[in-house]
Protein backbone atom coordinates (compact mmCIF):
# COMPACT_ATOMS: atom_id res chain seq x y z
CA UNK A 1 0.00 0.00 0.00
CA UNK A 2 2.97 2.34 0.83
CA UNK A 3 4.58 2.01 -2.81
CA UNK A 4 0.98 2.80 -4.57
CA UNK A 5 0.73 5.73 -2.18
CA UNK A 6 4.48 6.72 -2.97
CA UNK A 7 3.47 6.53 -7.29
CA UNK A 8 0.20 8.46 -6.14
CA UNK A 9 1.67 11.19 -4.88
CA UNK A 10 4.67 11.04 -7.76
CA UNK A 11 2.02 11.46 -10.53
CA UNK A 12 -0.24 14.26 -8.30
CA UNK A 13 3.23 16.19 -8.33
CA UNK A 14 4.31 15.43 -12.20
CA UNK A 15 0.34 16.84 -13.40
CA UNK A 16 0.42 19.42 -10.46
CA UNK A 17 3.94 21.05 -11.55
CA UNK A 18 2.96 21.36 -15.10
CA UNK A 19 0.51 24.25 -15.68
CA UNK A 20 -0.16 23.07 -19.21
CA UNK A 21 -1.61 19.86 -17.61
CA UNK A 22 -3.50 21.73 -14.76
CA UNK A 23 -5.34 23.73 -17.24
CA UNK A 24 -5.92 20.86 -19.57
CA UNK A 25 -7.50 19.33 -16.52
CA UNK A 26 -9.91 21.48 -15.95
CA UNK A 27 -10.64 23.70 -19.53
CA UNK A 28 -13.36 21.14 -20.59
CA UNK A 29 -15.52 22.28 -18.05
CA UNK A 30 -15.10 25.74 -18.70
CA UNK A 31 -15.54 25.11 -22.75
CA UNK A 32 -18.74 22.71 -22.03
CA UNK A 33 -20.42 25.63 -20.31
CA UNK A 34 -19.24 28.51 -22.55
CA UNK A 35 -20.04 26.48 -25.67
CA UNK A 36 -23.60 25.23 -24.37
CA UNK A 37 -24.74 29.09 -23.78
CA UNK A 38 -23.68 30.20 -27.05
CA UNK A 39 -25.33 27.44 -28.77
CA UNK A 40 -28.63 27.73 -26.58
CA UNK A 41 -28.36 31.78 -27.48
CA UNK A 42 -28.17 31.08 -31.07
CA UNK A 43 -30.99 29.06 -31.08
CA UNK A 44 -32.97 31.26 -29.41
CA UNK A 45 -31.92 34.28 -32.12
CA UNK A 46 -35.19 34.90 -33.93
CA UNK A 47 -33.54 34.63 -37.22
CA UNK A 48 -32.57 31.13 -36.43
CA UNK A 49 -35.80 30.24 -34.87
CA UNK A 50 -39.15 30.95 -37.16
CA UNK A 51 -41.45 30.19 -34.50
CA UNK A 52 -40.93 33.04 -31.64
CA UNK A 53 -42.30 35.79 -33.49
CA UNK A 54 -45.76 36.46 -34.94
CA UNK A 55 -47.28 33.11 -33.84
CA UNK A 56 -51.03 32.20 -32.74
CA UNK A 57 -50.50 28.97 -31.24
CA UNK A 58 -53.32 26.66 -31.47
CA UNK A 59 -53.50 24.35 -28.03
CA UNK A 60 -56.35 22.30 -26.60
CA UNK A 61 -57.00 20.89 -23.38
CA UNK A 62 -59.01 18.37 -21.85
CA UNK A 63 -61.87 19.61 -19.81
CA UNK A 64 -61.41 16.84 -16.64
CA UNK A 65 -58.98 19.36 -15.06
CA UNK A 66 -60.79 21.14 -11.82
CA UNK A 67 -65.09 19.56 -11.29
CA UNK A 68 -65.51 22.79 -8.93
CA UNK A 69 -64.15 25.48 -11.74
CA UNK A 70 -64.38 26.85 -15.15
CA UNK A 71 -61.50 28.87 -15.51
CA UNK A 72 -59.01 27.80 -17.74
CA UNK A 73 -55.93 26.05 -15.83
CA UNK A 74 -53.65 27.53 -14.07
CA UNK A 75 -50.52 25.97 -15.91
CA UNK A 76 -52.31 27.63 -19.45
CA UNK A 77 -52.87 31.21 -17.60
CA UNK A 78 -49.44 31.05 -16.66
CA UNK A 79 -48.66 30.37 -20.31
CA UNK A 80 -50.89 33.02 -21.40
CA UNK A 81 -49.04 35.57 -19.18
CA UNK A 82 -45.08 34.34 -20.76
CA UNK A 83 -46.70 34.71 -24.45
CA UNK A 84 -48.05 38.26 -23.76
CA UNK A 85 -44.38 39.28 -21.73
CA UNK A 86 -42.48 38.11 -24.49
CA UNK A 87 -43.67 40.75 -26.97
CA UNK A 88 -43.22 39.16 -30.24
CA UNK A 89 -46.53 39.12 -32.19
CA UNK A 90 -47.32 35.67 -30.08
CA UNK A 91 -50.91 34.67 -29.31
CA UNK A 92 -52.50 31.68 -27.83
CA UNK A 93 -55.50 30.38 -29.21
CA UNK A 94 -57.06 27.91 -26.44
CA UNK A 95 -59.55 25.04 -26.99
CA UNK A 96 -61.24 22.86 -24.47
CA UNK A 97 -62.13 19.25 -25.29
CA UNK A 98 -63.92 15.91 -23.85
CA UNK A 99 -61.47 13.64 -22.66
CA UNK A 100 -63.09 10.66 -25.34
CA UNK A 101 -61.87 12.97 -28.62
CA UNK A 102 -57.79 12.71 -26.79
CA UNK A 103 -57.21 10.36 -29.76
CA UNK A 104 -58.99 12.82 -32.58
CA UNK A 105 -56.41 15.44 -31.21
CA UNK A 106 -53.43 13.49 -31.30
CA UNK A 107 -54.21 12.64 -35.33
CA UNK A 108 -54.94 16.80 -35.76
CA UNK A 109 -51.20 17.43 -33.67
CA UNK A 110 -49.67 14.83 -36.26
CA UNK A 111 -51.55 16.75 -38.93
CA UNK A 112 -50.24 19.89 -37.61
CA UNK A 113 -53.55 21.76 -37.66
CA UNK A 114 -52.57 21.82 -33.71
CA UNK A 115 -49.67 22.75 -31.62
CA UNK A 116 -50.15 21.25 -28.62
CA UNK A 117 -52.80 18.74 -26.58
CA UNK A 118 -52.69 19.22 -22.91
CA UNK A 119 -54.30 15.63 -20.95
CA UNK A 120 -55.44 16.70 -17.41
CA UNK A 121 -56.08 13.64 -15.15
CA UNK A 122 -58.87 13.83 -13.52
CA UNK A 123 -59.46 16.43 -11.39
CA UNK A 124 -56.06 17.40 -11.65
CA UNK A 125 -56.01 20.78 -9.77
CA UNK A 126 -57.73 19.32 -6.58
CA UNK A 127 -55.30 15.90 -6.67
CA UNK A 128 -51.92 18.09 -6.73
CA UNK A 129 -52.71 18.86 -3.48
CA UNK A 130 -53.65 15.46 -2.42
CA UNK A 131 -50.67 14.07 0.28
CA UNK A 132 -51.25 10.28 -0.90
CA UNK A 133 -48.59 9.08 -3.64
CA UNK A 134 -50.45 6.95 -5.15
CA UNK A 135 -53.22 9.23 -6.17
CA UNK A 136 -50.19 11.50 -7.68
CA UNK A 137 -52.06 13.88 -10.06
CA UNK A 138 -50.47 13.93 -14.30
CA UNK A 139 -50.71 16.05 -16.75
CA UNK A 140 -49.51 14.68 -20.63
CA UNK A 141 -48.30 16.73 -23.11
CA UNK A 142 -48.59 15.68 -26.60
CA UNK A 143 -46.64 17.88 -29.73
CA UNK A 144 -45.09 17.35 -33.17
CA UNK A 145 -41.34 17.72 -33.26
CA UNK A 146 -41.41 17.95 -37.18
CA UNK A 147 -43.13 22.04 -36.20
CA UNK A 148 -40.95 24.33 -35.24
CA UNK A 149 -43.92 26.30 -33.59
CA UNK A 150 -45.36 23.06 -31.83
CA UNK A 151 -41.81 21.86 -30.42
CA UNK A 152 -41.63 25.67 -28.97
CA UNK A 153 -44.58 25.88 -27.37
CA UNK A 154 -44.06 22.32 -25.90
CA UNK A 155 -40.99 23.25 -24.54
CA UNK A 156 -42.46 26.41 -22.96
CA UNK A 157 -45.43 24.56 -21.63
CA UNK A 158 -42.46 22.23 -20.03
CA UNK A 159 -40.46 24.85 -18.49
CA UNK A 160 -43.41 26.45 -16.69
CA UNK A 161 -45.09 23.39 -15.42
CA UNK A 162 -43.07 23.25 -11.78
CA UNK A 163 -43.97 27.38 -11.40
CA UNK A 164 -47.43 26.21 -11.56
CA UNK A 165 -48.01 23.02 -9.84
CA UNK A 166 -46.54 20.46 -7.11
CA UNK A 167 -47.37 16.64 -7.18
CA UNK A 168 -47.46 15.89 -10.46
CA UNK A 169 -45.98 13.79 -12.98
CA UNK A 170 -45.54 14.43 -16.55
CA UNK A 171 -46.67 12.35 -19.19
CA UNK A 172 -46.85 9.25 -16.92
CA UNK A 173 -50.09 7.01 -18.27
CA UNK A 174 -51.27 3.79 -16.36
CA UNK A 175 -47.80 4.42 -14.52
CA UNK A 176 -45.96 3.99 -18.18
CA UNK A 177 -44.44 6.65 -20.10
CA UNK A 178 -45.78 7.93 -23.09
CA UNK A 179 -43.97 9.35 -26.23
CA UNK A 180 -44.76 13.15 -25.91
CA UNK A 181 -43.66 13.77 -29.63
CA UNK A 182 -46.31 12.65 -32.37
CA UNK A 183 -44.42 13.37 -35.36
CA UNK A 184 -42.56 11.34 -37.17
CA UNK A 185 -38.89 13.66 -36.54
CA UNK A 186 -37.53 16.38 -33.95
CA UNK A 187 -37.77 20.00 -35.29
CA UNK A 188 -34.39 21.35 -36.60
CA UNK A 189 -33.62 22.72 -33.10
CA UNK A 190 -33.87 19.62 -31.84
CA UNK A 191 -32.23 17.89 -34.00
CA UNK A 192 -29.46 20.62 -33.94
CA UNK A 193 -28.69 19.69 -30.35
CA UNK A 194 -28.73 16.29 -30.59
CA UNK A 195 -26.52 16.19 -33.17
CA UNK A 196 -24.07 18.41 -31.77
CA UNK A 197 -24.07 17.99 -27.99
CA UNK A 198 -22.60 14.15 -27.61
CA UNK A 199 -20.15 15.07 -30.43
CA UNK A 200 -18.80 18.42 -28.36
CA UNK A 201 -19.41 16.85 -25.04
CA UNK A 202 -17.14 13.50 -26.15
CA UNK A 203 -14.16 15.72 -27.82
CA UNK A 204 -13.73 18.34 -24.72
CA UNK A 205 -13.49 15.48 -22.44
CA UNK A 206 -11.57 13.34 -24.40
CA UNK A 207 -8.89 15.96 -25.04
CA UNK A 208 -8.25 16.48 -21.33
CA UNK A 209 -6.86 12.48 -21.78
CA UNK A 210 -4.77 13.58 -24.66
CA UNK A 211 -3.01 15.71 -21.89
CA UNK A 212 -2.61 13.55 -18.87
CA UNK A 213 -2.21 9.95 -20.14
CA UNK A 214 0.64 9.74 -22.88
CA UNK A 215 2.76 11.16 -20.36
CA UNK A 216 1.63 8.43 -17.71
CA UNK A 217 3.94 5.85 -18.69
CA UNK A 218 5.17 6.05 -21.98
CA UNK A 219 6.75 9.46 -20.72
CA UNK A 220 8.34 6.92 -18.32
CA UNK A 221 9.75 4.95 -20.94
CA UNK A 222 10.78 7.89 -22.99
CA UNK A 223 13.15 9.47 -20.15
CA UNK A 224 14.05 6.27 -19.12
CA UNK A 225 12.52 6.46 -15.53
CA UNK A 226 10.55 3.09 -15.68
CA UNK A 227 13.18 0.87 -15.51
CA UNK A 228 15.00 2.28 -12.25
CA UNK A 229 11.40 2.33 -10.70
CA UNK A 230 10.95 -1.30 -11.17
CA UNK A 231 14.60 -2.24 -10.08
CA UNK A 232 13.40 -0.76 -6.46
CA UNK A 233 10.99 -2.64 -4.18
CA UNK A 234 8.07 -1.70 -6.36
CA UNK A 235 5.97 -4.30 -7.47
CA UNK A 236 4.79 -3.78 -11.31
CA UNK A 237 1.03 -4.35 -9.91
CA UNK A 238 1.76 -1.78 -7.00
CA UNK A 239 3.09 1.05 -9.93
CA UNK A 240 -0.23 0.22 -12.32
CA UNK A 241 -2.60 0.64 -9.20
CA UNK A 242 -0.55 4.19 -7.95
CA UNK A 243 -0.66 5.47 -11.70
CA UNK A 244 -4.57 4.42 -12.40
CA UNK A 245 -5.33 5.83 -8.99
CA UNK A 246 -3.64 9.02 -9.41
CA UNK A 247 -5.15 9.89 -12.91
CA UNK A 248 -8.64 8.27 -11.63
CA UNK A 249 -8.88 11.36 -9.08
CA UNK A 250 -7.73 13.87 -11.54
CA UNK A 251 -10.77 12.50 -14.03
CA UNK A 252 -13.04 12.58 -10.70
CA UNK A 253 -11.96 16.33 -10.31
CA UNK A 254 -11.88 17.03 -14.19
CA UNK A 255 -15.67 15.76 -14.61
CA UNK A 256 -17.02 17.36 -11.28
CA UNK A 257 -15.51 20.60 -13.22
CA UNK A 258 -17.20 19.23 -16.55
CA UNK A 259 -20.70 17.97 -15.13
CA UNK A 260 -20.77 21.83 -13.07
CA UNK A 261 -20.21 23.75 -16.73
CA UNK A 262 -22.94 21.15 -18.06
CA UNK A 263 -25.69 21.46 -15.68
CA UNK A 264 -24.86 24.89 -15.29
CA UNK A 265 -25.28 25.90 -19.25
CA UNK A 266 -28.35 23.23 -19.60
CA UNK A 267 -30.94 26.12 -18.86
CA UNK A 268 -29.57 28.69 -21.02
CA UNK A 269 -29.14 25.63 -24.04
CA UNK A 270 -32.84 24.61 -23.57
CA UNK A 271 -34.35 27.89 -23.24
CA UNK A 272 -35.65 27.52 -19.50
CA UNK A 273 -35.27 29.15 -15.92
CA UNK A 274 -34.21 25.57 -14.26
CA UNK A 275 -32.39 22.19 -14.83
CA UNK A 276 -35.12 20.18 -16.26
CA UNK A 277 -33.94 17.10 -14.63
CA UNK A 278 -34.98 15.21 -11.08
CA UNK A 279 -32.83 14.82 -8.73
CA UNK A 280 -32.22 11.19 -9.23
CA UNK A 281 -31.26 11.90 -13.36
CA UNK A 282 -28.93 15.18 -12.02
CA UNK A 283 -26.94 12.85 -9.51
CA UNK A 284 -26.61 10.15 -12.36
CA UNK A 285 -25.26 12.27 -14.78
CA UNK A 286 -22.50 13.15 -12.86
CA UNK A 287 -21.75 9.71 -12.54
CA UNK A 288 -22.19 9.37 -16.30
CA UNK A 289 -19.54 11.90 -16.94
CA UNK A 290 -16.89 10.74 -14.05
CA UNK A 291 -17.46 7.07 -15.04
CA UNK A 292 -17.07 8.20 -18.88
CA UNK A 293 -13.71 10.46 -18.30
CA UNK A 294 -12.54 7.20 -15.70
CA UNK A 295 -13.12 4.56 -19.09
CA UNK A 296 -11.04 7.45 -21.27
CA UNK A 297 -8.58 7.52 -18.55
CA UNK A 298 -8.42 3.55 -18.47
CA UNK A 299 -8.11 3.59 -22.12
CA UNK A 300 -5.42 6.03 -22.35
CA UNK A 301 -3.04 4.38 -19.42
CA UNK A 302 -3.67 1.14 -21.62
CA UNK A 303 -2.89 3.11 -24.70
CA UNK A 304 0.44 4.67 -22.95
CA UNK A 305 1.64 1.18 -21.48
CA UNK A 306 1.77 0.07 -25.52
CA UNK A 307 3.75 3.46 -26.89
CA UNK A 308 7.54 3.71 -26.82
CA UNK A 309 7.22 7.42 -26.90
CA UNK A 310 5.09 10.38 -25.77
CA UNK A 311 4.23 11.18 -29.42
CA UNK A 312 3.83 7.41 -30.12
CA UNK A 313 1.44 7.46 -27.54
CA UNK A 314 -0.37 10.75 -28.58
CA UNK A 315 -0.79 9.30 -32.02
CA UNK A 316 -2.47 6.31 -31.29
CA UNK A 317 -5.08 8.17 -28.66
CA UNK A 318 -5.50 10.38 -31.91
CA UNK A 319 -7.72 8.63 -33.96
CA UNK A 320 -9.81 7.12 -31.01
CA UNK A 321 -11.83 10.85 -30.82
CA UNK A 322 -12.74 10.38 -34.34
CA UNK A 323 -13.90 7.16 -33.53
CA UNK A 324 -15.86 8.32 -30.60
CA UNK A 325 -17.53 11.14 -32.34
CA UNK A 326 -18.91 9.09 -35.14
CA UNK A 327 -20.22 6.48 -32.66
CA UNK A 328 -22.11 9.95 -31.12
CA UNK A 329 -23.58 10.53 -34.10
CA UNK A 330 -24.66 7.17 -34.81
CA UNK A 331 -26.74 7.34 -31.35
CA UNK A 332 -29.20 9.47 -33.50
CA UNK A 333 -30.29 6.32 -34.90
CA UNK A 334 -31.87 5.23 -32.12
CA UNK A 335 -33.96 8.12 -31.42
CA UNK A 336 -35.88 9.27 -27.72
CA UNK A 337 -36.00 5.79 -26.45
CA UNK A 338 -32.99 4.21 -27.36
CA UNK A 339 -32.64 0.28 -26.77
CA UNK A 340 -30.54 -0.69 -23.12
CA UNK A 341 -28.43 -2.76 -24.72
CA UNK A 342 -26.93 0.92 -25.81
CA UNK A 343 -26.09 1.26 -21.94
CA UNK A 344 -23.50 -1.42 -22.63
CA UNK A 345 -21.55 0.15 -25.64
CA UNK A 346 -18.50 2.59 -24.37
CA UNK A 347 -19.32 6.31 -25.74
CA UNK A 348 -22.34 5.02 -27.11
CA UNK A 349 -23.73 5.08 -23.76
CA UNK A 350 -22.83 8.47 -22.91
CA UNK A 351 -24.39 9.80 -25.97
CA UNK A 352 -27.77 8.20 -26.26
CA UNK A 353 -28.04 8.81 -22.38
CA UNK A 354 -27.72 12.72 -22.98
CA UNK A 355 -29.90 12.65 -26.13
CA UNK A 356 -32.19 10.76 -24.08
CA UNK A 357 -32.15 13.04 -21.29
CA UNK A 358 -32.96 16.56 -23.37
CA UNK A 359 -35.56 14.64 -25.50
CA UNK A 360 -37.64 13.28 -22.13
CA UNK A 361 -37.27 9.70 -23.19
CA UNK A 362 -38.63 6.96 -21.13
CA UNK A 363 -36.30 4.20 -18.51
CA UNK A 364 -34.20 7.19 -18.21
CA UNK A 365 -33.16 6.20 -14.60
CA UNK A 366 -32.27 2.45 -15.84
CA UNK A 367 -30.53 3.55 -18.87
CA UNK A 368 -28.16 6.07 -17.23
CA UNK A 369 -27.42 3.66 -14.14
CA UNK A 370 -26.34 0.67 -16.56
CA UNK A 371 -24.53 2.94 -18.43
CA UNK A 372 -22.43 4.23 -15.10
CA UNK A 373 -22.46 0.28 -13.97
CA UNK A 374 -21.08 -0.89 -17.75
CA UNK A 375 -18.37 2.28 -17.75
CA UNK A 376 -16.97 1.17 -14.66
CA UNK A 377 -16.56 -2.56 -15.53
CA UNK A 378 -14.94 -1.25 -18.68
CA UNK A 379 -12.37 0.59 -16.47
CA UNK A 380 -11.84 -2.08 -14.36
CA UNK A 381 -11.14 -4.39 -17.71
CA UNK A 382 -8.13 -1.89 -18.93
CA UNK A 383 -6.86 -1.69 -15.29
CA UNK A 384 -5.98 -5.40 -15.60
CA UNK A 385 -4.67 -5.86 -19.04
CA UNK A 386 -2.30 -2.96 -18.10
CA UNK A 387 -1.42 -4.61 -15.08
CA UNK A 388 -1.09 -8.05 -17.32
CA UNK A 389 0.88 -6.26 -20.04
CA UNK A 390 3.22 -5.02 -17.21
CA UNK A 391 4.36 -8.83 -16.64
CA UNK A 392 5.73 -8.70 -20.33
CA UNK A 393 9.72 -7.50 -20.09
CA UNK A 394 9.31 -6.53 -24.16
CA UNK A 395 6.79 -3.84 -22.67
CA UNK A 396 8.55 -2.42 -19.94
CA UNK A 397 11.28 -2.33 -22.00
CA UNK A 398 9.90 -0.84 -25.03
Amino acid sequence: MKNIITIFLKEMKRVFSDRRMVFALFFPGIMIYALYTIMGNFMKNDNFNGAVKNTTYQLVYTDNYNDESEEIPVLLSYLDVTLELENKGNKMELTEIKTNEVDDYKTLIKEQKYHLLVVFSDNFEKEIYSEVEENKANVSLFYNGESNASSTLYSLTSSIIGSAYNNYTVNIENKTKVEANLGNKDSGIVQVFSLLLPMLTISILFSSILSLCPEAIAGEKERGTLSCLLLTPIRRNEFVLGKVLSLALLALASGTVSFIGTIMAIPNLLGVDAIPFAPLEVFLLFFIIVSTLLFFVSLGVAISSLAKTVKEATSYLGPFMIVFMVISLASRAFGNTPPIWTSFVPVLNLTVSINSLLNGGSNLALLLGLTVVSNIAYTALFVFIVTRLFNKERIILA
